[in-house]
């Protein structure tokens, strides 16, 4: 008797917790279109698609004036004006993300079916870098919009190759270049003009380090054509070249500094034939455009084997060098030197809650790279600019 009354406890019990995974009834508000063609905003305000008349969508949360409902892995915002509010109790599923992203080279229309007569559901813009649900047949995709799915053509699509990562060190003018022109990590300034400028002109967009990790956590969706600009070092060319042609052009970029080379009282004059750290000073004026992180307090340094001594010294002291850094910086994400770690050093960044670190292995970035592996470009002083666009095009 007990022990019949037991087995029906433990079955209540994970009828029970299976009920909890599929999710509790609760109230959920709905909108529904009234009209065709409502713009879906994204967090700056962009249009990034449009919601078709008589289309109803599950709203996740509200702000002032906007409706927030899901649109691919991040948030569209829908004017409340636009349209009428309902509201129903059910069970709320688990909201999917996808790790598979392509680029959309044209606006798309969203079809309830995989047919271009079928019903319209919404229209995505292009230059989205856009989750899909599923492959569905030779030529549709299956994506999300709201808590719809819905049917998209190929043709006008292309297989996301990852968000480039851009990699600089030093910057010197070619007239002034006298000691360095063999060295591939120093850049012209002329080329990174030029660099700059084709991506304004090409409708780039430089991203955060945190828009970058918001994005391959599937929190946000990013444009198709987005980049990454890093610094390495801490110099000071990049302060007197790099943050007014970057400012010129509206990019913002980051540095990875070695904070136990920075000038705290002084600001030295510039030396074409040396090279120099920042001052403190240069530090704090180029914050408007440059976002600041960590590449070691004093650990830049290497032993005669070449190994670096982020993975040569005890990780007591691996610790306290990035929490030097940290005490300046504020830094969350890390530049390995020499692009040379460990296990043992993951776990610090870990520790030090430090969450995304970069190598100088060649490739771009996506959803599902591990996230302190993660690879960047390196730009040469040999590379042309048909190089450049070769390697950041998708």
């Amino acid at each position: 008797m007990y022990k019949k009354f037991s087995y029906f406890i433990l079955f209540f019990i994970s009828i029970f917790a299976i009920n909890l995974s599929i999710g509790e009834r609760s109230e959920v508000n709905y909108i529904t279109t009234q009209k065709d063609d409502i713009p879906i905003l994204d967090s700056h305000n962009a249009t990034v698609g449009f919601l078709k008349i008589n289309q109803t969508y599950k709203v996740n949360s509200e702000e002032q004036n906007y409706w927030k409902i899901n649109f691919g892995n991040g948030t569209g915002y829908i004017e409340k004006n636009q349209t009428v509010l309902t509201s129903q109790r059910q069970k709320t599923p688990k909201d999917y993300k996808s790790k598979k992203t392509i680029i959309l080279n044209d606006n798309v229309i969203v079809y309830e079916k995989a047919s271009s007569n079928a019903k319209q559901l919404a229209v995505i813009n292009k230059n989205q870098r856009y989750p899909i649900v599923a492959n569905h047949f030779f030529n549709w995709y299956k994506v999300r919009v709201g808590d719809k799915v819905g049917y998209i053509r190929k043709e006008h699509t292309e297989k996301d190759n990852g968000i480039p990562v851009l990699m600089y060190h030093h910057l010197l003018p070619d007239g002034e270049n006298k000691k360095f022109r063999d060295v591939s990590a120093v850049t012209s300034v002329e080329n990174f003009e030029e660099q700059m400028k084709w991506l304004y002109d090409s409708g780039y967009q430089s991203i955060s380090l945190q828009e970058l990790e918001q994005f391959l956590n599937k929190e946000i969706n990013l444009p198709g054509k987005a980049v990454v600009i890093t610094f390495d070092d801490g110099l000071k060319s990049n302060y007197l070249f790099g943050y007014p042609i970057l400012k010129k052009y509206n990019f913002t970029a980051t540095e990875f500094l070695i904070t136990s080379r920075i000038h705290l009282d002084t600001t030295p004059e510039f030396k074409p034939n040396a090279i120099q750290t920042l001052s403190m000073e240069e530090v704090e004026a180029m914050k408007d455009v440059f976002d600041l992180q960590s590449h070691t307090h004093d650990l830049h340094t290497t032993s005669e084997t070449g190994r670096s001594d982020v993975v040569l010294k005890d990780a007591e002291e691996v610790k306290q060098d990035f929490l030097a850094n940290q005490y300046i910086t504020n830094a969350r994400y890390m530049a390995y030197p020499f692009g040379q770690y460990s296990r043992e050093t993951i776990d610090i960044l870990k520790e030090l809650n430090m969450t995304m670190a970069f190598t100088i292995k060649h490739g771009k970035v996506k959803i599902g790279d591990h996230p302190y592996k993660l690879k960047r470009l390196a730009i040469n002083c040999d590379h042309t600019l048909e190089e450049f666009i070769g390697m950041v095009e998708n």
